[in-house]
Formats: structure tokens, C-alpha cells, sequence
């Protein structure tokens, strides 16, 4: 890889107290953002630390004068809450024209008097997540320079080394380690943390969560930022979020890994990666003839592939049945319901496609795509990071949509704002290795969110 070379320094210090202020708040933010699972109000169980701290911070924003970002901040939040009280409106005056009957295969939120259609109690609820959501999202854009990265990686740090230290605990006890969870779900107050674990050969090992909630989520939290660190050399952080991936024994995670891997291998074309990986399956082969190791082996395929993809698994059998009886109530509403859906936060799948089809209808889907979407055309300056954010967005993307119908998780919001932060880096490639510097030893500055001068730390 060529070294990255900054352009001519010019210092540009904003000395604002009241915008560092506010930048500084949303980096601490970012060093809560995994935890998920611990609600500082029990009775409350979206009162998490980072929903609870991004409240906070905006009661005080319109208090404070005129600084960088803060025109911009409500001004888009303009425009969302308009599009989310027009689609909100819209489905909800056409539920009671066509007098709306719900039936009892679908997952609504709310499980009790499923024959209530206009205004749902979960609109409401989920709308509230949906705007805390986009807060986070519009402080990152709006609110942050590039030193957002390393709190944003510091977090995910605390996250793993959560994990781990419950991972390690149980393999040494069989205990469950986790001290932290306290949030619960639904009218039966479930647990917001799934205890899973995995028997690979006889050997009982617990699948990595952190304070997540459970291995998927885990997934969906960590994937596209451990993809992002490839293109930021964060060497440290890569290992230790593919170390954690792997330990999820997860599906999702497994099938994304190759994915990612495939395209590196083919935009890098580091060949010598593939003939590596040829090595080590031939290796693999070798030990898999060992009795000692067959057993294991067939084990983690069994679970992380062969059911799941023979259908024989429970989540996967669920997910395809909610799947097909979701998409088939939405094909048998009128046209209008089919564009507009029947309302935002009615129902939940185990995907966010056939969840977001039957909420917001078709125009939801186009709007919620096209929000994510257009990041891949954001003008990255770095080339690399640029490919890897992008390929992270778009299997994040995929994610949500096949996997994981969950919305309102602050990493989501996070990462789709952090791409405006990595357009306002300004480094182009020189050949005088003398004045070459590398990523992490340089520190970007931007003004009214325009691409402007580089300083290095």
C-alpha cells in the first residue's frame, strides 16, 4: 500500500468553547454506544446510556448560540420528522378507509388486541427510537471530526474485552458472567441478553454477545466497523474484532467474513492471501482425517451451516415462515397499503425486508434504502478507507435486511454518519516518502462540514 501524504498543513483550531463542548460530549457518547443491554431506568427499557446522554445533550444544543454544525443538525431533523409524520399520517387514514383487520401470524410488537389498527401503541414507541436513533446519527455528521474514530473504536475495545472475559468464564466454570444485563423485553419481562452456548465435540463453549443481547446482534454491531479498521491499518482492532466475530459462531458472521474476503482478495489482488487460504484448507483437510478433530469439526458445520442451511434449525425455520406469511399479508392489501404499509413499528420479523415492506410499504423501502445507500457515493478521499467503508455499508446493509430487523441500534445510526466524517478528510498520495505520514498519525479539521485543512497531530 502507498503511504498517505497530508497536503500542506493549515491550521485550522476551532476555539469555540461551546463547540467543543458539544464535540467532546459526542465522543464520550461514542464510548456507550455497544451497550445495549444495560438500562439505567429498569421500568424504561430504552433508557440506555447513550439514548439517555443524547437526550440530555440535545436539551442543551438550542441553549447554546450559533456554532459549526448546529444549522445543519436541526435542519435535517426538519425534514426527517416530516417524512416520518407524512408516512405516519398517510398509512393511518388509509387503515380506517379500508378498515384494516390484522391476523394473529403476524409478529406485532404489541401481542395484545391485535384488532386495534389505527395508531398502535408500538407506532408510537418505535417511532421514539426511530428519532433517537437519527439524533445520534445527525450529532456524529454534524458535531464531529475525525478523533470521533478512535472513541468509536474504544468502545467497541470495551465491548470485546466484555465478551471475552464472559466467554472465558464460562469455559473455565460454566458460569454465566454477565453482570451487567438488566434490561428486559415484552409483557413477560424476558431477559434483553440471550445466554447461548455451543457444544463443539463435547466441549461446551458459550457464543460471544458482549452486551449486546445475543450473537447476531453482536454481529450486526461489530461486522461493519471491523471491516472499516482494514481500511484505517488499525491492526489492533482488527484482530480483535475478528477474534470476537469468530467466537459468535454465528451464520451471519461466518458468511459475511466470506463475502468480505472474496472482494479484498479481488481489489487487492493480493494473490498470495488466496494461496494461503489454498494452504490452509489443505491443511485443514489433513487434520479433519484425525478422529480427534472430526467430531469438532463436524460439530461447528452442523451448526453454523448445515442446518441453517437445510432448514432444519428453529431461527431458521421461524425466520422463513415469518418471512412468507409477512410478504403474503402485504401482497393481499389494496395498492394504497402496499405503497404506504400499515404502519411504522406494527410488526417485526426476523428480517427488516418483509418488517419494513409491511410497516412503510414500498415507498418506505425505496425512502429507508436510499437514506442508507447513498453513502456509497459519498467522495471518500482515501481510497482505501473509502472501498472499505463502503463495503462494510453495503454488508451492513444486507444484514439488516436478511438477519437482523433492528433498526434503532446506535451502531447503525453511527456508521452511516461516520461516513460524512471520513468525506471531510483531505490526504492525497505524494511519492516524496520523506513527508509521508500514515492515517492514524493525522489529525483533520473541518468547518461548516466542507472538506478543509489537514494538521498533523
Amino acid at each position: 500500500m502507498k503511504n498517505l501524504m497530508i497536503n500542506d498543513p493549515v491550521y485550522v483550531l476551532d476555539t469555540d468553547v461551546n463547540a467543543s463542548f458539544v464535540r467532546r460530549s459526542v465522543n464520550a457518547l461514542m464510548l456507550f454506544f455497544p451497550i445495549t443491554t444495560f438500562v439505567l431506568v429498569p421500568a424504561i427499557p430504552g433508557t440506555t446510556i447513550i439514548t439517555v446522554l443524547a437526550g440530555l445533550l440535545f436539551a442543551i444544543i438550542p441553549l447554546l448560540p450559533p456554532i459549526t454544525g448546529k444549522r445543519f443538525f436541526f435542519q435535517e431533523l426538519g425534514y426527517f420528522f416530516c417524512v416520518i409524520i407524512i408516512l405516519a399520517f398517510s398509512s393511518q387514514m388509509i387503515n380506517l378507509l379500508i378498515n384494516l383487520k390484522l391476523t394473529k401470524d403476524l409478529l406485532l410488537i404489541n401481542k395484545n388486541n391485535f384488532t386495534k389498527t389505527f395508531f398502535r401503541p408500538s407506532l408510537i414507541t418505535q417511532s421514539l427510537s426511530l428519532i433517537v436513533g437519527f439524533i445520534i446519527y445527525l450529532y456524529v455528521k454534524n458535531f464531529s471530526n475525525n478523533k470521533v474514530i478512535n472513541f468509536i473504536y474504544f468502545g467497541l475495545r470495551f465491548l470485546c474485552f466484555y465478551a471475552l472475559y464472559e466467554f472465558i468464564l464460562y469455559a473455565a466454570t460454566g458460569l454465566n458472567g454477565d453482570f451487567l444485563v438488566n434490561r428486559t423485553f415484552g409483557d413477560d419481562e424476558s431477559s434483553g441478553s440471550l445466554f447461548q452456548t455451543v457444544s463443539l465435540g463435547g466441549l461446551g463453549l458459550m457464543r460471544l454477545k458482549g452486551c449486546t443481547g445475543e450473537p447476531s446482534m453482536f454481529v450486526y454491531t461489530v461486522f461493519p466497523f471491523w471491516v472499516l479498521a482494514f481500511g484505517l491499518k488499525r491492526k489492533f482492532d482488527t484482530w480483535l474484532l475478528f477474534i470476537c466475530l469468530v467466537l459468535t459462531f454465528s451464520t451471519t458472521a461466518y458468511a459475511s467474513m466470506l463475502l468480505f474476503f472474496g472482494f479484498w482478495v479481488l481489489y487487492k489482488r493480493d494473490y498470495q492471501i488466496f494461496l494461503y487460504g489454498c494452504g490452509f484448507i489443505i491443511v485443514a483437510c489433513a487434520v479433519l482425517q484425525l478422529d480427534a478433530f472430526h467430531h469438532l469439526i463436524d460439530s461447528v458445520y452442523d451448526f453454523t451451516f448445515g442446518n441453517k442451511l437445510g432448514g432444519k434449525s428453529d431461527s431458521s425455520e421461524s425466520r422463513g415462515n415469518d418471512f412468507i406469511n409477512h410478504i403474503s399479508f402485504w401482497a393481499n392489501l389494496n395498492g394504497w397499503s402496499q405503497a404506504l404499509g400499515i404502519g411504522f413499528g406494527y410488526v417485526r420479523s426476523g428480517d427488516y425486508f418483509s418488517t419494513l415492506m409491511l410497516n412503510n410499504g414500498i415507498i418506505g423501502f425505496l425512502i429507508f434504502s436510499w437514506f442508507v445507500l447513498r453513502n456509497a457515493f459519498l467522495s471518500i478521499p482515501i481510497k482505501l478507507v473509502s472501498v472499505a467503508y463502503k463495503l462494510g455499508l453495503v454488508i451492513l446493509f444486507l444484514i439488516l435486511m436478511t438477519t437482523v430487523p433492528e433498526f434503532a441500534y446506535p451502531s447503525f445510526w453511527i456508521y452511516l454518519a461516520l461516513g460524512f466524517v471520513l468525506e471531510r478528510l483531505e490526504i492525497s498520495p505524494k511519492a516524496d516518502d520523506k513527508q509521508t505520514v500514515h492515517l492514524e498519525n493525522v489529525e483533520l479539521r473541518s468547518v461548516d462540514n466542507k472538506k478543509v485543512a489537514v494538521s498533523t497531530l
